[in-house]
């Protein structure tokens, strides 16, 4: 049932002048913090490359047009034994060693590439990186779990050979037990056409994360990967793709993080390795064995080095999570982490790697192909993704596709490329730029081309409780700039909302202040006229209202799944699902797949079945988030339409576990507790309690009233009176409402 929190304490407060609110009422409209911003405009500028901005995933079309990536990644564990003929896959460690048809249904040679491409192509994504198979063996069937004892080489596997030597095929031998990986290369091009088509593949990666093969893959791969045999593997696979397509580029070695890039998978074979004096950590030893391979080659066989990057104290904390990208960059900074504790001469981590490029194979590009700093449900998501972005740029990452993500991440992202939701965009020359103190606000800017007339500011606020007042000083430009808009997400909302038009810059200074806890993309033009159509959000219009549900028994429905009400399928935005997952079995992880299943009509009457999904992981309180954009699946097909019969039910699909990888009984229980049903309310007005359209005294007494729990007395438009956004009503918003009044 919907619960709201009922305030009924008798106290003056409810009556006293503004002039004597609570001490703490005011004191929060006073907590600020100073901080300069240094735009160095003549100094050295960097040209950005565009594929920074790429993610993983190209599953939910919304979010590919809202968030406008600029690259995708098909990749992870599911591809390092795709079947490329058959479109069979293993899903390793990940689900119980499971062969099955996970990636696609399709009978169709290379269906999983081809669906790649088109949803790239649609939604004007230009860089498509895909993956090939390399460590040995791929799914020979999808007929469900593979057993220890059908370890590779069985019957469960095809075996993986980079050359066919004899003629290609666009219907490939599927009884040969053998899949071929330049065929495969010959048939996307054949296909799609080669890198430099519009439909084509520009990078292929030689695998994903080999370290771990013998832990993600171990039927197939059940030994540590030898630093030789990936080198020669690498190689090999390298030159297959250069003979077919000799314009795409080559990515290597998708190293799944520090330890990796320290020593590949065995520390022991690596000292003997570095106990030779050469090599400073196993980057060194890759970059150096493809050099030479393509020397001899007469080909460059190693275009970008990849390597993927999970946070490691940004898993411990809030506070730790919005210093982690410090890591990445600055020299000195010690992170809550292991790796800050004893890894410090490797320490600022993509700095590091750039000088083991330029030392061994130099011209080699940078990618991240794999990076999470957490985050998805708060607003530290937001802010460490922003600065994330920003490192990338100086760093001059080649390519960076997010894994994951959801919610305020996404936001982090979007103040990048769609701040406007117009398409309003970082510029695409990063200038120097400095703050007084990056662990309380990191800042970068950018350009276009070489013209300054326009300056985009990412700036982040990593204060929980102060504003901060900063002073932007745009140093050396030959514009004279008139304005500037200030594009922010921050507070429990993750829409980018346009917090004001500062017009009154002097000397090239600009003075913003920003919320706490805030990511914001600050545009500075020398043309004021820029911005004359621009609407500043107005807290006193609601955007969004919340229906919260914690009785869940009253939600069970007659087929034994929690049923949510909904009361306006219009303007459904969000659900946010809380639940406590437990393992039987005591698993040390386990997770389980859930849907939010519903009845749907099109704009034609057409009615049908469609589901969005989610999941939870092991442990109390987890959290996930569904979003809605009215537009459903239907049979595959992207379909703008409304739930038509008031309910979506909630239904266990799936689960994993450590135990059921030992083929373990393990039982996975899912027990939700709280859910959130999040509507769009653009035209509500702050304040208007009794939802007449206005905001008068009437308002105020009628919350007055309520507070003091008289009889009768009902707030129509309760989420109206939350001024204090905080999902609770309290003499704090009836305060703020009276100053409201007074100031209206």
């Amino acid at each position: 049932m919907m619960k709201f929190t009922h305030c009924v304490a008798l106290f003056t407060a409810l009556t006293i002048p503004l002039t004597m609110l609570p001490k703490t009422v005011i004191a929060a409209e006073l907590d600020t913090y100073s901080m300069n911003v240094t735009v160095g405009l003549s100094g050295v500028h960097k040209t950005i490359s565009p594929y920074i901005y790429g993610m993983n995933r190209y599953d939910d079309e919304a979010l590919l047009d809202d968030v406008r990536i600029s690259a995708v990644r098909q990749g992870g564990n599911r591809l390092t034994a795709y079947n490329w003929e058959t479109n069979a896959s293993n899903a390793g460690e990940d689900w119980k060693h499971s062969s099955d048809s996970f990636m696609s249904s399709s009978n169709e040679p290379a269906a999983c590439v081809q669906e790649f491409s088109e949803i790239s192509v649609k939604h004007d994504i230009p860089y498509r990186l895909t993956t090939l198979q390399m460590a040995g063996y791929v799914a020979a069937d999808k007929d469900g779990s593979v057993t220890e004892a059908e370890t590779a080489p069985s019957n469960r596997w095809n075996k993986v050979e980079f050359t066919k030597g004899s003629a290609f095929s666009m219907k490939p031998d599927l009884t040969d037990g053998v899949v071929y990986m330049d065929e495969y290369v010959n048939y996307i091009v054949k296909t799609l056409g080669d890198a430099t088509s519009a439909t084509g593949i520009q990078g292929y990666s030689l695998d994903n994360e080999p370290a771990l093969w013998q832990h993600t893959h171990s039927r197939m791969h059940p030994n540590a990967v030898t630093i030789s045999e990936l080198s020669e593997k690498s190689i090999a696979l390298a030159k297959a793709v250069k003979s077919i397509d000799p314009k795409a580029e080559v990515f290597g070695p998708a190293l799944y993080g520090y330890t990796a890039y320290d020593h590949l998978a065995d520390y022991d074979e690596w000292n003997e390795v570095k106990s030779g004096g050469k090599y400073h950590w196993y980057i060194d030893k890759y970059l150096d064995d493809m050099k030479q391979a393509s020397d001899a080659a007469g080909v460059r066989l190693l275009d970008v080095l990849d390597i993927h990057y999970y946070t490691e104290s940004g898993r411990n904390s809030t506070e730790d999570r919005l210093q982690s990208v410090r890591t990445l960059y600055e020299k000195g900074f010690v992170e809550n982490s292991w790796i800050g504790q004893y890894c410090q001469e490797n320490i600022p981590i993509l700095p590091t790697i750039q000088k083991s490029i330029d030392t061994y194979y130099p011209g080699t590009k940078l990618a991240i192909s794999e990076y999470n700093f957490g985050g998805d449900d708060e607003m530290s998501g937001a802010i460490a993704q922003a600065e994330a972005l920003g490192c990338y740029a100086d760093a001059g990452v080649y390519l960076a596709t997010l894994w994951g993500g959801s919610d305020y991440i996404f936001s982090g992202m979007k103040l990048y490329t769609n701040y406007d939701g117009n398409g309003g965009c970082f510029g695409d020359t990063l200038v120097p730029t400095v703050t007084d103190d990056v662990s309380l606000a990191s800042s970068y800017s950018a350009i276009n081309g070489k013209d300054d007339s326009q300056v985009t500011v990412m700036l982040t606020n990593k204060s929980f409780t102060e504003k901060e007042n900063a002073s932007i000083k745009l140093k050396n430009s030959g514009s004279d700039y008139q304005a500037a808009a200030i594009y922010a997400v921050y507070g429990d909302s993750t829409d980018i909302r346009l917090l004001d038009i500062v017009d009154d810059i002097s000397d090239n200074t600009v003075n913003v202040t920003l919320p706490a806890y805030s990511a914001a993309m600050i545009v500075v033009t020398d043309d004021a006229s820029d911005f004359a159509n621009l609407e500043i959000y107005d807290p006193t219009k609601i955007t969004e209202i919340t229906e919260t549900f914690t009785d869940m028994e009253s939600l069970i429905n007659k087929n034994g799944n929690v049923e949510i009400p909904i009361t306006d399928a219009a303007n459904l935005k969000k659900i946010i699902i809380t639940g406590d997952v437990t393992s039987s079995a005591g698993s040390s992880y386990a997770g389980a797949g859930c849907a939010l299943c519903m009845n749907v009509e099109d704009a034609d009457g057409t009615q049908f079945w469609s589901s969005k999904g989610f999941t939870l992981d092991l442990g109390s309180g987890k959290t996930a988030s569904v979003t809605f954009d009215g537009t459903y699946d239907n049979d595959g097909e992207t379909v703008a339409a409304v739930i038509y019969d008031g309910k979506i039910e909630v239904q266990k699909w799936w689960d994993y576990s450590e135990k059921q990888e030992q083929d373990i009984d393990d039982i996975i229980s899912v027990k939700f507790t709280n859910i959130n049903v999040i509507y769009s309310a653009s035209k509500t007005v702050l304040g208007d309690v009794n939802a007449d359209g206005k905001f008068n005294v009437a308002d105020v007494v009628a919350l007055q009233k309520w507070l003091l729990a008289v009889p009768d007395i009902k707030l129509t438009n309760w989420k109206a009176a939350d001024l204090c956004e905080d999902n609770r009503l309290d003499v704090f918003d009836l305060c703020l409402m009276k100053r409201k009044l007074l100031n209206s």
